[in-house]
Parts: C-alpha cells; structure tokens; sequence
C-alpha cells in the first residue's frame, strides 16, 4: 500500500469523508476545512478571546486525526539532482572585456518561482554588455515550496561548479529576483560559512529585485494560493498532471496543513526557513559593511507592499549604516520593473556597480 493509500484510508476509517453527510473526494481533499462551518473547533477560545467557538467531540476527534495523518504521511527528501543544480553562464564578448579573464567580475542571476532562463537572459544581457560573466540559477519548484532545508546543501553543489570554471575566486555581485532569489543567496551564504570559504567570496554588491518580502501569512486564502502557484509552477517545469498534483497535495500535507492547525492553536508557524531564518528577514537583515546593496521596488507590486519594504526594510537598512541605493518605480507589477522601465532600470543597474549612495529615487510616469 502506498503512502497516499495509507491516508486515504486513515480517513476513511476516521469518518471524515462523510461529515454532514457530505463526502470528500480526493480532488476536494486538497482543500481541507476551506468551509468552516464544517468544522466549528477551528481556533482556541484563549488565543481568540471575545470570540465563542463551539467544539464537539465528533468535529475535535477528526481534526486531531487529520493532524495524525498528516504529521506521519511525509515523505523522504529526494536526493539533489544534476537537473536541481542546473546552471547557464555566459561569457560577454571579448571586446567588452577590460580585465583578465581572473579578475573580470561575475554577476549570480537568481531567478524568481517559475521564471526561465529565457527569462534571466533579458537581465543578463544588461552585465554582458558591462563586461561581465553572468551565472543563471533557477531553484526547482520542490525547493522552493518544500525541501527549503536542502537549499544550503544544493548551493554548496552549485558552488563546486563554479569552482570548476574558476568562477569563485572573482569580484562577485549578486542579483535577486523575489524572495525566490534570496532563498538561493541565503543557501548560498551558509553553504560558504560551512564550507569555511566565505573568504573566497568576493562580493562586490547585491541587487534586490522585488524583494525581500515580509512573511508570508498562513490562512486558507493564503495556502490555496501557494498550492496553486505550487501547481503551475510544477506544469511549468513539465512534470506532468499527475505530478504536479501530487507535488501540491504533499505540499498541502507536509506544510500547509500542519501551519494552519499551529496558527489556529497560536503557535508560531514555520514556511520556508533555513536555520531558523525566513528568507526575506535574511535579506531584510542583509549587512556587511563593505557590501553596498540596491534595492528596486515599485508602488504597484503585489508580493511586496512598498509601505512594508520601505518601514521594515529600508529603515532598518539605515539605521544599521548599511550602504544602499534604493529605486521605487511607478505601477510596474512583482519583478516586471526591468520590462515597463527597461532604460531606468538598466541605467540604475549599470550604475550600482560602479558607485552607490545612501538614497532612494523614485521615477514618474
């Protein structure tokens, strides 16, 4: 019997597919609980007080054996592979090139959930012309959603690469696209400080493309939208209906599910951390004193309130001296700046690597 057989099975025997008399079907099980008035035992009255909620042994007993199910259904972490550490370099052409090929900076390109490589290329192509090396890396959906721990495991592996074409030794800056993006440099910069050769990282400056983000809040609208970015984002990497579904049904189990009983219960809820560490905290915290950074943002981005980047983020960044630029463009949507403000975008990102100031712009349509 397999491990989704097992389940369906528990909650069979549980009684939960007939609750109300209404039965639950494998598709609607993706989606537990999404009609409260299903299940009345939802939060504890003492995290909630001023509100009554109703609990019956019935409705309690068949959420503690979801909780059960679900706590004992995850599966082992596949092992990295050599398509998870796939990475595209591109070299600038040789009349662009001022430095020797050892000294000539490298630019790490981390894409955001779904993009392409086709994608990174447009932004590539701005360091290209500038003289230098791009590296492109996309994370695999899994490790985005949830196999987060692996992330410092899989960049050291990326690392070796690099290291292969004599890539580490050189001035290094780093773009972020999304948190997506940062949760590679994050992997990235404990990878290194594992690996004791954090030293060997040159790092020049670091771009923030959309980012970073405030953490994410666990509630049903909230969870049936990651289950659905999770599915096309699995379609995107083409594996296959079935795959896909069932990437966002063990992402649903192994994640979703077992955040939203802790937040109900008031417990603290953990997405996507590595050491403890939400990404976009990592980046919100971001600060070496020799390391300045550029933060794009726009006024009209969805993922990212601007209210939120510029009290949470760049006031922080301020009052711990870091050293950084910061544009706010107008009405461009989550890291669509570079396409509705193609030549501002390019003129900042060309100019953050050859000087960089405490300031923030904005630009007008």
């Amino acid at each position: 019997m397999t491990v989704n057989q097992k389940i369906f099975s528990s909650l069979k025997k549980s009684k939960v597919f007939s609750l109300n008399k209404h039965p639950i079907t494998r598709t609607a099980l993706a989606f537990p609980l999404l009609e409260k008035s299903r299940f009345s035992c939802l939060p504890d009255s003492s995290v909630y007080p001023g509100r009554n909620f109703t609990t019956t042994r019935y409705e309690s007993a068949a959420l503690k054996k979801l909780d059960k199910v679900a706590s004992h259904a995850h599966e082992e972490v596949p092992a990295i592979t050599d398509e998870d550490t796939k990475m595209f370099i591109d070299e600038p052409a040789s009349h662009l090139v001022s430095k020797t090929s050892s000294t000539n900076p490298v630019v790490l390109l981390f894409g955001w959930a779904g993009a392409s490589h086709k994608n990174l290329h447009k932004y590539s192509s701005i360091y290209l012309e500038a003289g230098f090396t791009t590296v492109q890396f996309i994370l695999s959906t899994r490790h985005i959603f949830r196999d987060t721990d692996q992330i410092p495991e899989l960049m050291s592996k990326v690392m070796d690469q690099m290291g292969q074409h004599g890539l580490l030794d050189r001035p290094m800056y780093i773009h972020c696209l999304s948190d997506t993006g940062v949760m590679c440099y994050q992997g990235l910069d404990i990878a290194s400080k594992q690996r004791s050769t954090m030293r060997r990282l040159n790092i020049q400056g670091v771009v923030w493309d959309s980012c970073p983000g405030p953490y994410p809040e666990v509630t049903l609208s909230r969870i049936s939208a990651f289950l659905i970015v999770n599915w096309l984002c699995c379609m995107k990497d083409k594996l296959g209906v079935v795959q896909s579904f069932h990437s966002s049904y063990r992402l649903l189990l192994d994640r979703g599910w077992p955040n939203l009983l802790r937040r109900w219960q008031g417990k603290p809820v953990t997405l996507n951390m590595m050491n403890g560490i939400w990404c976009g905290h990592f980046g919100r915290d971001h600060h070496h004193p020799l390391v300045p950074e550029l933060l794009l943002y726009s006024n009209k981005d969805f993922y990212l309130p601007y209210k939120y980047l510029e009290k949470e983020v760049l006031a922080v960044k301020e009052e711990n001296g870091v050293n950084f630029t910061a544009m706010k463009f107008d009405g461009s949507p989550h890291v669509a700046h570079l396409k509705y403000h193609k030549k501002k975008y390019e003129s900042k990102v060309r100019a953050f690597v050859d000087g960089n100031v405490n300031t923030v712009e904005e630009t007008e349509e």
